[in-house]
C-alpha cells in the first residue's frame, strides 16, 4: 500500500525516509547477505499471507499492492512486464514493505510514540496530488484519487502515519554525522586495498550450434522464456483535451468595476511614503550626543559609528507603517517634517531613535477612470479562473457519477480522440509512425497507474491551464508477438542459449582444474580452443565506481572473493561466461594510514552507520511484534501474477 503513496511526498524526507526502514533493510539484505537470519517463521491460516503482531496482511491486499508497485516501477521502465517484475523480486520486496510498515508502527506504539489526527490531516492537505485547480485542498480530488487507486481513507491515513513514525523514530536513529577516527581506520585500510587477479572470457557464440532445431523446439523455448519476448501491456485510450478557451467567461461590467473601486477606496487614495535614515541608541545620553553631531553637519552613519552603533534605513514606509516602527506621535512628527530634517531623539520600545528624512514620495489618488484598466484586468483574470474551475468541476462531477466519456464529451462539445494500443512510453508498437502530442505525457503516465478498462478519469496537462478527460477503452495484456514474427530472433537466442551451456561447462572445468592445483593459464589452455586469452585484472578498491562510473561485474566479483579462490561469472544475455582467479591482496595496516585520509573517510561513514542502525532497529521491530508467513498462499499469488494459476477470489 505505502509504495503507491511514496511518490506523493514532495519533501526529501517524504521521498526517501517515509519508508526509510524498508529501504535500509532491503540494502542490508542485498549487501550483507543476511537473508538467512530473518526472524520470519511459522505459519498463518485463512486468506492472509502474513500476520505481523496483531495485524493481518490479506492475499488481496498483497496482490493489489504488487500491482500498484509494478505500475510505479513501470514509470521508470516502460517495457517492464509483470513476469519480469516478479522474477526480479518485486513480489517479495512488496511483501517486505507491508510487513515492515506494520511492524514498525506497532514497534513505535510500544515505545510511546503517538500521532494525532490533526497532524495526519495537515499532511493530507499539504500533498500536491490532492489540490484542485485553485491550488488548495480539494475534497473531490481527494475522493477521486482514493477511488481510482482503490485505496480507503483509513488505509491512506495509516500509510501517512507510518511515514510520520519514520520521521520521529527512524530519522533520529539513523542520523550519525561522522564516526570516530579509530572506527574509520579499518574502512580506510579497506579502501586502500589493492587486488590483482586473472580472468578469461568464454563466449557462448563460439559454441552455438549452427543447425535449426525446428518449430517445436523453438516453441518450447518461447514458453520457457515468455517474459523476455513479451511486448508489455498496452492500453487503448479515448480522450478529449480542454483548456481555458472552452469555458465561457462573463464580460466585466462597469458596475463591477465601480463596486471594486468603492470597496477598495483606500487602495486608490493618494498616498505618501517616506524613507528615513535612523539609528537607535540604548540610552538618552548617547542619543543626545548622536543627535547633536548630526545637527552639527555629520551624517547619521558617521555619528552612529563614532558611538559604536550602526545606522540603518527604514525603507519606503507609510505613516501607518512608521507608527508601528516608532509610535503614533513620532510618526506624525516625522511625516510633518521636510526632506533633510533631523528628528529626535524619540523614545520607542527599542530605545532612543534619531532619524533624518531622506526621501518623500507622493502618489496622487487614482480616479475611477484611472483605476478602470487595472480593475478590469483583475476581474477578467478572476472570472477566467472561476470559469475554468467551474467547467473542470462539472467534468469531475460527471466522472465521479460514472458518466461515460462519450456522454461527457458530447454534452460539452469536446472532441473525442481514440489512440492505438499504447505502451507507457506513448509509443504504439502496431503503428510505428504514430506520435502522441508531448503535452499528453501526464495523461499517459496516469493511465498506466492501475486504472481498469472503462473507467473515466481527469488528468492535468498544464497546471490551472490545460486538462484531459480520458477513459481506458481496452487493455491488451503483455504477450509475445506471433511466433512467425519473432522466429528469427528466437532462433538466434536459442543458439546462444545452447552455446551458453557449453561455455558454462568449460568455465566449471577450469575452476575444477585450478582447484586441483593446475595453474590458471594451463587450465584455460586445457579447456580447448575458442576461449579468450588470460588477462590480468585488478586495481585499488577506492577507484571502483570513481566518478559515478559503473563497476565492471568482473571487478565487483574480484573484490568480493577470498584470496586464492577461483569463481565463475555468467555474462547476461547468454553472451558467455568468465572465470576469475584472485591472486594478490595488499591491504595497509590501519594504524599506518595518514590521519587526513582517515578523516576523509570518517564523514561519509556516518550515514552508512546510521543506515545500519535503522536496519537493526527494523530487525528488532520484527522480532518484538512477531511475524508469521503463509508460504503456500504467497507461492499461489506468485503463480497467479505470472499467469501460471487462475485468479483467486
Amino acid at each position: 500500500m505505502i509504495t503507491a503513496i511514496r511518490s506523493l511526498f514532495s519533501s526529501t524526507i517524504g521521498k526517501i525516509l517515509a519508508l526509510a526502514f524498508v529501504a535500509l533493510v532491503g540494502v542490508a539484505f542485498a549487501l550483507g547477505d543476511i537473508g538467512g537470519n530473518s526472524p520470519l517463521g511459522g505459519g498463518v491460516g485463512g486468506s492472509n499471507v502474513a500476520r505481523v503482531g496483531d495485524t493481518d496482511i490479506g492475499y488481496a491486499e498483497l496482490r493489489d499492492q504488487v500491482r500498484r508497485s509494478f505500475d510505479q516501477a513501470r514509470r521508470d521502465q516502460p517495457t517492464l512486464t509483470i513476469d519480469a517484475f516478479v522474477e526480479a523480486g518485486g513480489l517479495q520486496q512488496t511483501l517486505d514493505q507491508l510487513i515492515d510498515g506494520a511492524a514498525f508502527t506497532q514497534y513505535a506504539d510500544t515505545l510511546g510514540f503517538g500521532i494525532s489526527k490533526r497532524l495526519v490531516d495537515s499532511r493530507i492537505a499539504d500533498l500536491p496530488v490532492f489540490k484542485g485547480v485553485s491550488g488548495n485542498f480539494d475534497k473531490t480530488v481527494f475522493d477521486a484519487f482514493l477511488r481510482q487507486n482503490n485505496i480507503t481513507e483509513a488505509a491512506l491515513r495509516s500509510d501517512i502515519a507510518q511515514q510520520i513514525y519514520a520521521e520521529q523514530l527512524a530519522v533520529p536513529v539513523g542520523s550519525m554525522p561522522r564516526v570516530a577516527p579509530a572506527m574509520a581506520q579499518p574502512y580506510a585500510a579497506l579502501l586502500l586495498e589493492r587486488r590483482e587477479g586473472q580472468a578469461t572470457y568464454i563466449p557462448s557464440s563460439s559454441f552455438a550450434p549452427t543447425a535449426d532445431p525446428g518449430d517445436a523446439v523453438l516453441q518450447k523455448y518461447l514458453g520457457e522464456n515468455r517474459a523476455r519476448f513479451s511486448i508489455p501491456e498496452r492500453r487503448v485510450l479515448q480522450y478529449a483535451v480542454f483548456d481555458r478557451s472552452i469555458a465561457p467567461v462573463a464580460a466585466v461590467t462597469d458596475k463591477e468595476i465601480a463596486d471594486i473601486y468603492k470597496a477598495n477606496a483606500a487602495r486608490f487614495a493618494a498616498t505618501e511614503t517616506r524613507r528615513f535614515a535612523q539609528v537607535i541608541a540604548p540610552d538618552q545620553a548617547s542619543a543626545n550626543s548622536i543627535a547633536a553631531k548630526v545637527r552639527g553637519g555629520s551624517s547619521i552613519a558617521a555619528a552612529a559609528q563614532a558611538a559604536g552603533l550602526t545606522a540603518g534605513s527604514s525603507g519606503d514606509v507609510t505613516l501607518t507603517a512608521y507608527s508601528g516602527m516608532t509610535n503614533s506621535a513620532a510618526a506624525k512628527a516625522a511625516f510633518a517634517a521636510k526632506r533633510g530634517d533631523i528628528l529626535g531623539p524619540t523614545q520607542t520600545g527599542l530605545g532612543w531613535t534619531i532619524a533624518q528624512v531622506e526621501t518623500i514620495t507622493a502618489t496622487p489618488a487614482k480616479t475611477l477612470a484611472d483605476a478602470t484598466p487595472e480593475i478590469r484586468a483583475q476581474l477578467q483574470k478572476s472570472k477566467a479562473e472561476e470559469a475554468i474551475i467551474s467547467f473542470y468541476n462539472g467534468v469531475q462531477d460527471a466522472v465521479n457519477e460514472g458518466v461515460s466519456i462519450d456522454e461527457i464529451t458530447t454534452d460539452r462539445k469536446l472532441t473525442l480522440v481514440e489512440t492505438p494500443a499504447l505502451l507507457p512510453s506513448g509509443r504504439a508498437p502496431a503503428q510505428p509512425a504514430f506520435a502522441l502530442a508531448a503535452d499528453l505525457a501526464p495523461m499517459i503516465s496516469q493511465a498506466f497507474q492501475g486504472s481498469d478498462a472503462g473507467e473515466t478519469h481527469l488528468a492535468t496537462l498544464v497546471e490551472n491551464e490545460k486538462f484531459a478527460v480520458y477513459a481506458i477503452k481496452s487493455v491488451v495484456p503483455a504477450a509475445p508477438p506471433p511466433f512467425a514474427q519473432i522466429r528469427a530472433d528466437l532462433l538466434a537466442d536459442w543458439k546462444l542459449a545452447q552455446g551458453q551451456k557449453v561455455a558454462r561447462d568449460k568455465a566449471r572445468a577450469i575452476v575444477k582444474a585450478v582447484d586441483g592445483k593446475q595453474s590458471f593459464a594451463d587450465a584455460v589452455r586445457a579447456a580447448g580452443p575458442n576461449i579468450g586469452n588470460v588477462q590480468t585484472i585488478g586495481g585499488l578498491r577506492a577507484e571502483l565506481g570513481a566518478g559515478g562510473q559503473r563497476v565492471p561485474p568482473e571487478l565487483a566479483l574480484l573484490f568480493s572473493m577470498a584470496q586464492g579462490s577461483v569463481k565463475t561469472l555468467e555474462i547476461p544475455g547468454n553472451r558467455g561466461w568468465m572465470v576469475i582467479a584472485l591472486g594478490k591482496v595488499e591491504r595497509p595496516n590501519p594504524k599506518d594510514i595518514q590521519p587526513e585520509r582517515v578523516a576523509a573517510i570518517a564523514g561519509p561513514l556516518g550515514p552508512a552507520f546510521g543506515n545500519e542502525l535503522v536496519a537493526q532497529m527494523m530487525q528488532d521491530a520484527r522480532k518484538r511484534v512477531g511475524v508469521k508467513l503463509n508460504q503456500k498462499l504467497i507461492d499461489q499469488l506468485r503463480k497467479e501474477l505470472t499467469g501460471d494459476a487462475p485468479v483467486a477470489e
